[in-house]
């Protein structure tokens, strides 16, 4: 049993499995980032520009910095697009030598763990 994970609509943000009100007047990415850190509550990934990453239509969460999974609890293997900060998915061709992921949003192809090494 992990965080509780919420949806944000206009400023307020809400149970995401149970639609009910958690907490209302958060005004700002900023507050409601604040807020979930002083709370249980995991809020839905977003790129840069702040648009909510989407799998299978469904919100996806990050727990531990590494861990992804969408609303039903189903993990995946995503990174975060160096670039833009989109969700990117494994590539269709997967070889010994490469982990290569490409970014849903710009395209963006990269080595997850050549990028890691590099950080």
């Amino acid at each position: 049993m992990g965080p509780t994970k919420v949806i944000v609509k206009k400023d307020a943000i809400y149970d995401a499995k149970t639609g009910k009100l958690i907490k209302d007047g958060l005004v700002g990415r900023k507050e409601l980032e604040d807020y979930a850190a002083r709370h249980y509550v995991v809020l839905p990934e977003a790129d840069k520009t702040g648009k909510p990453w989407e799998l299978n239509g469904q919100a996806v969460y990050c727990f531990r910095g590494s861990r992804y999974e969408t609303l039903d609890d189903h993990q995946a293997h995503l990174s975060r697009c160096p670039e833009c900060g989109g969700m990117a998915i494994r590539a269709e061709e997967v070889t010994l030598e490469r982990d290569c992921l490409r970014c849903t949003h710009c395209g963006h192809e990269f080595d997850a763990r050549l990028e890691m090494l590099e950080s």
